[in-house]
């Protein structure tokens, strides 16, 4: 035989190599399992198995109750993973075959073991970020906490989601994605198939740039479609941005895959559209009843209204009530939403009341305010107790002259519209501090409309989880056919502190994410299960310090440090618990401030602090 013909190899030989090649990718084998928590990483060593389930004894424990106590065995043997059920109540699948046998699991296939995905991976890389990818509810706390200083320090963030068009497991494309994301980014999953993103200091343009880059870099393992929302341009609070990135994803496609979400002057009209015919479905009891009847009296005349209400409650559907309503003259022409607290305040002046070409850079055109836009109809000021004090005197001269003047002209343009406002804010108070003219207040409020919060609308909790429940599931493909007992009485037992908004929120990921054709108590928010059962109505914040006060002996020492305590919350409140606002609207050093608060015992509600999600 010459020196270079290669010499048969045995097939004993030929064994021992295969052998090797197995055991050197087992070295490198693990399963990574995604629930709604996050991302477990178990690392697989030949001749190992071990149990997967919710509890001890299991080897590997997933807190998840589609799993049960001991769920299923995985055995690393000769460089090949085995699956065994153990007769688990909701069973294992491959790649949506149940299990019924010991059955092997390829690399790249899909495992399902309840409602918990895993992946087996033949190689370590990419999987180190993956331990910090965060629980919904976490992700939810973060990003109001994110929303709160970005407002205070007038600077932008972006909320993405995303989804496979073909609706495969997040985790078959998640290491992709968070290759692209900066350090101080947050990812987290918002259901097995969506993903969410954190993006601090990302405008509209940073956002579609991210989105674009996270979809390329995800190419080769599944087609993203993406929705994006920005603050303040999408909103102002957190439950308005992931609802409205929520939006945004639903109205992404393969031939428009990113989306950002509507704009801030029309994004109260669309979310009031949406939200239609709410008036026919009051009962007669209901408080919302007395809201609808002084409708039937102010519908037709031109009066301003100023609606008032918490975060949530509905104040744009009260809006278009009005707007819209039979004896309405108006009805027939534009009602143009914007919200004052959405726009920056070098463009406010510009979104009210317009501009000429060139006035400024990037005014290519001539363009029309909402006034204008408006013109026979309605505008509505949504959070109009953000307005800066200078946007404030320019609007209360359009109210009292009924005329315009775009940005760059001199022009006075006469305006035939009604004014709506609306606001979470006590405007009195602010008022008194000096942060709202008390002159355009009166402007504002020849009618006063109080929209009541959901606490005090029981009655109505049956219709809007019926409508939430049948619009999540036609928007993600779903047949949920409602609650559970015990997480139906849950839903009643808490106090919906951020309103009908929070609780469409609540159900339609409630929607995406049940097992079942119920929604069960593990599938909401965790702030429900946890405060729905006390026994004490929540709101907005907890005045812990208020019955330890009250209880004192009634002298006026006491006396005034009651009322102390009453007027810091008052302020914290009308400054939405920015402490620095509510300092300088309470004249308080914001030291003194934080001292007061603790000799008080002042503070937010538990879910608001900081916690393991």
């Amino acid at each position: 035989m010459s020196s270079d013909e290669t010499s048969p190899v045995s097939e004993s030989e030929l064994a021992g190599l295969l052998a090797r090649k197995r055991a050197r990718a087992a070295r490198r084998l693990s399963l990574l399992l995604y629930h709604l928590d996050g991302v477990r990483t178990v690392q697989l060593a030949e001749g190992m198995s071990l149990v997967i389930g919710r509890d001890a004894p299991a080897d590997v424990t997933v807190r998840d109750n589609s799993l049960s106590r001991q769920h299923a065995t995985i055995e690393l043997s000769g460089g090949q993973v085995w699956v065994e059920d153990l007769e688990s109540t909701n069973g294992t699948r491959i790649d949506g075959e149940r299990v019924e046998q010991r059955t092997l699991l390829p690399v790249g296939a899909e495992l399902t073991l309840g409602a918990v995905v895993g992946l087996l991976h033949g190689d370590e890389s990419g999987d180190g970020d993956l331990e910090l990818v965060e629980s919904h509810d976490r992700f939810a706390r973060e990003l109001s906490r994110e929303v709160a200083r970005a407002r205070a320090m007038h600077r932008p963030l972006a909320v993405l989601m995303m989804r496979a068009s073909d609706r495969s497991h997040a985790g078959r494309w998640l290491d992709a994605i968070t290759v692209q994301l900066r350090d101080f980014d947050r990812v987290a999953f918002y259901s097995g198939g969506i993903l969410e993103v954190l993006a601090p200091e990302l405008d509209g343009e940073g956002a579609q740039k991210l989105a674009e880059a996270m979809r390329a870099a995800a190419a080769s393992s599944a087609a993203l479609t993406l929705g994006a929302a920005t603050l303040p341009a999408h909103g102002t609070s957190a439950l308005e941005l992931l609802d409205s990135a929520r939006e945004a994803l639903l109205a992404a496609s393969p031939d428009a895959p990113v989306q950002l979400a509507v704009s801030a002057t029309s994004a109260v009209a669309q979310r009031s559209a949406m939200a239609g015919g709410e008036a026919a479905r009051v009962s007669p009891d209901s408080p919302m009843a007395r809201v609808y009847a002084t409708i039937e009296r102010v519908a037709s005349s031109s009066i301003p209204v100023l609606i008032q209400g918490e975060t949530g409650v509905g104040k744009e559907v009260v809006a278009r009530a009005i707007h819209e309503h039979a004896s309405s003259k108006r009805a027939a022409h534009p009602l143009v939403a914007v919200n004052c607290g959405a726009i920056p305040s070098e463009l406010l002046e510009s979104t009210l009341f317009g501009h000429e070409k060139g006035t400024f850079t990037g005014a290519d055109a001539r363009k029309k305010g909402v006034f204008e836009s408006a013109a026979g109809g309605t505008v509505l000021l949504d959070e109009v107790g953000e307005l800066p004090k200078d946007a404030q005197v320019k609007l209360l001269r359009v109210l009292e002259s009924k005329t315009i003047t775009r940005l760059g002209s001199t022009d006075e343009i006469a305006v035939d519209v009604r004014v709506l406002a609306a606001t979470h804010r006590d405007l009195e108070a602010m008022c008194a501090a000096g942060t709202f003219r008390e002159d355009l207040l009166y402007r504002l409020n020849a009618m006063t409309l109080h929209v009541p919060p959901l606490r005090e609308r029981s009655a109505e909790l049956d219709d809007l989880i019926e409508r939430f429940v049948a619009a999540a599931n036609v928007a993600n493909d779903r047949r949920v056919v409602g609650l559970d007992e015990e997480a139906d009485e849950l839903l009643r037992r808490y106090s919906w502190p951020g309103n009908i908004r929070e609780l469409k929120n609540a159900i339609e990921r409630a929607v995406v994410i049940a097992p079942s054709d119920r929604i069960g108590v593990d599938d909401l928010p965790q702030r429900v299960r946890e405060l729905a059962s006390r026994q004490t109505p929540d709101v907005d914040d907890d005045a812990a310090g208020d019955a330890e006060a009250a209880a004192q002996p009634l002298n006026l020492k006491a006396e005034l440090s009651r009322y102390e305590g009453e007027l810091i919350l008052r302020g914290l409140r009308a400054a939405s618990w920015d402490r620095h606002e509510a300092a300088r609207l309470l004249g308080l050093p914001l030291r003194t401030l934080h001292h007061k608060m603790r000799s008080h015992g002042i503070k937010r509600l538990a879910y608001e602090r900081d916690g393991e999600g």
